[in-house]
């Protein structure tokens, strides 16, 4: 083919051959379901069949001619246009009996553009009858993909190498991976298209799953460091808090001291909704590797995050006897040196920090546990890269307040063993969540005065720092510049925004932490990081414009006090259906787990959880909303053999990932 359309087929993900037969189609048109012409209904896709009555040459509104042929049934007639008609209009002539397929519209009578016709004075192919819809792309239609996609099947399906075990193959109804491939584009029905469908999709999930099952099991084969605890070895820690641990917390201190007592490196994902006190699980696996000797590594994306948690757990630690310190991008000259040097000589033993604790001159010669909370840039090959070059290797857990649906969390976190905090801390008080429109702003800043004049606390977030040409949207620096001139000017305001400093974004928190400013008006950056009991209002401005589960996060930055709270969904009156629908979803639950599977639903994998930067492998034919079930079965058998080697090419092939051959 030439350069044209290899530039097309790129846009759609497509550079092999092998690509190209694995393009799932969208859908298939079925052409043996004939619509009568009396019940066509604009708008929609139809086939209809009858004889060619009449045709010929007009012109256009627009100058251009066409041709138009009117196909007669038994219940009615229909206009067939064509404006490139010179492959047509020799053919389309009166007593032809054609099928014709496509959208039906309606100019001055019922009409098809450009339908795709079947002759049926002559044979066909039966497999012609059902048709592969694909994605396209701009210049291409769904003739010519289906043109690429059988020569293909002619050139090569001889060479399509097997995936799956034939037992696997045989189980569901195929004899080959080359037939599956072949029913995938023209199937004989479209049930019998979904089946090899279904097919391919395992032997993606099983691909996957088998890097994850071979790192689970490199990582289990390494030497780690025993920190045993014993059954009263947190009790100092325990007796220290002013409060009770809940169950679900015991638990995961159960679960995580039980990994560092053994062998090999803990691997594991601490996952918990906003406000479940992850915080003070991580302190206790601080405090267990503290009490062994060695070091331990917190590490956040943010300095916000990173300040908060070096607060959190120098407040449970440091009364302990146990030394903690920060290093961030921030860090002055003075207390980098300082920390550097208590770091080289073990008086500093919990070390908490952005990616500025990963630079080559920071030497922590004793790390024994590395944990790093929220973040999303982290794939299987990077968490692997992290520990592994350290001999025996270091204890090793993710933290996430981001709920991930069960198979999302397959997929991302498959190399981990998962604990769940799915119980929140008691004494919380309500967050009362409700949708308002724009004619609502008056009723809702009312009630935001008379929380502040109790001295409550507020957040007002937007989507965009700054004003934008395309979008008609109020954004957090005009907004700022307005309310702290209005009634809310007299509690204070400040501006949090991605852009500014770390001096500034450290000095606006501090601000609003101790009670200096009341009123913090933010974009996302707040989404993550601040914990601040007397907030009690959120206003979320253009609410309709965030994500299911963003919107989710940011609601978790109130309610954390003993205290009632209230989230105000602000919804544009231009608000589309789909963002709609993601509002009265949050408004009717607080179950972080029960949001993020509407959000996987409704938006799809690569977008929930910022997981476009997180190392998701994108899927040619398996869909995580509706093949949860092949999920599952693939990482069964991924665990009962070591394929890698074998699948090593393959997993190449079809996710690309950087440095998986040295794994």
């Amino acid at each position: 083919m030439g350069p044209a359309r290899k530039r097309q087929l790129s846009r759609l993900g497509i550079e092999t051959i092998g690509d190209l037969l694995l393009l799932s189609p969208r859908e298939y048109h079925d052409r043996r379901v004939i619509t009568p012409l009396s019940e066509l209904v604009p708008g929609r896709h139809a086939n209809v069949s009858g004889e060619i009555v009449s045709s010929g040459f007009s012109g256009s509104s627009r100058g251009r001619r066409r041709f138009q042929a009117v196909l007669r049934g038994n219940t009615g007639e229909l206009r067939l246009t064509f404006f490139n008609f010179r492959y047509i209009s020799d053919r389309l002539i009166p007593g032809t009996r054609v099928m014709a397929s496509g959208r039906v519209e309606y100019f001055g009578g019922l009409s098809m553009v450009h339908p795709e016709l079947l002759f049926l004075d002559g044979e066909q192919r039966e497999t012609e009858l059902v048709l592969p819809v694909y994605p396209l792309t701009q210049g291409m239609t769904q003739t010519t993909m289906r043109k690429l996609v059988r020569n293909a099947l002619d050139l090569c399906s001889e060479k399509i190498p097997e995936i799956l075990p034939e037992g696997v193959l045989n189980s569901m109804g195929w004899e080959s991976r080359r037939d599956a491939v072949r029913a995938l584009h023209f199937p004989r029905d479209p049930e019998e298209g979904e089946s090899a469908r279904r097919v391919l999709a395992l032997e993606e999930f099983f691909v996957l799953q088998s890097l994850l099952q071979h790192v689970r099991a490199r990582a289990a084969a390494r030497l780690g460091i025993p920190m045993p605890c014993g059954p009263d070895g947190l009790e100092p820690l325990l007796a220290s808090l002013p409060f009770d641990l809940t169950g679900a917390q015991k638990r995961a201190l159960s679960e995580i001291g039980d990994d560092m007592a053994g062998g090999a490196p803990m691997r594991r994902l601490l996952q918990g909704d906003v406000g479940s006190g992850k915080t003070v699980v991580a302190a206790g696996a601080c405090f267990i590797c503290s009490r062994s000797g060695h070091q331990s590594v917190i590490v956040a994306p943010t300095e916000v995050l990173a300040s908060q948690h070096y607060r959190n757990l120098s407040g449970i630690l440091e009364p302990l006897g146990i030394s903690c310190g920060l290093l961030t991008g921030g860090t002055g000259r003075a207390e980098r040196k300082r920390v550097h040097g208590s770091l080289e000589d073990g008086s500093l033993e919990v070390l908490t920090g952005t990616h500025a604790v990963f630079e080559e001159n920071v030497v922590i010669p004793r790390m024994g546990l590395c944990i790093i909370d929220e973040q999303h840039k982290f794939g299987v090959v990077q968490r692997d890269r992290l520990v592994s070059a350290r001999e025996p290797g270091p204890h090793f857990m993710l933290m996430s307040a981001t709920p991930i649906p069960r198979t999302l969390a397959m997929c991302l976190y498959g190399d981990l063993d998962l604990t769940v905090i799915d119980e929140m801390p008691p004494g919380r008080g309500r967050t009362v969540t409700r949708i308002m429109d724009r004619d609502d702003r008056g009723r809702v800043y009312g009630f935001l005065l008379e929380r502040l004049s109790r001295g409550e606390r507020a957040y007002v977030v937007y989507p965009l720092r700054e004003a934008s040409e395309e979008l008609d949207l109020m954004d957090a620096t005009s907004a700022f510049g307005v309310l702290e001139k209005g009634p809310l000017g007299k509690y204070g305001v400040g501006l949090l925004t991605g852009a500014m400093q770390s001096e500034e974004k450290l000095a606006v928190t501090g601000r609003f932490v101790s009670g200096e400013i009341a009123v913090l008006v933010s974009t996302t950056v707040v989404e993550v990081g601040l914990d601040v009991p007397s907030a009690t209002v959120m206003v979320i401005a253009h609410a309709d414009r965030f994500g299911l589960s963003q919107l989710h996060q940011l609601r978790g930055r109130i309610g954390r006090g003993e205290g009632d709270s209230w989230c105000f969904l602000m919804r544009d009156s231009s608000a589309g259906q789909e963002g709609r629908r993601r509002l009265e979803i949050l408004a009717s639950t607080d179950d972080g787990f029960r949001i993020a599977e509407q959000d996987l639903r409704l938006r799809g994998p690569g977008e929930v959880a910022g997981t476009r930067q997180h190392g998701m492998p994108v899927f040619r034919t398996a869909s995580l909303t509706g093949d949860a079930d092949l999920l599952a079965r693939a990482a069964a058998l991924a665990s009962g053999q070591d394929s890698w080697d074998e699948l090593r090419d393959e997993y190449r092939r079809r996710f690309g990932s950087a440095g998986v051959p040295e794994l």
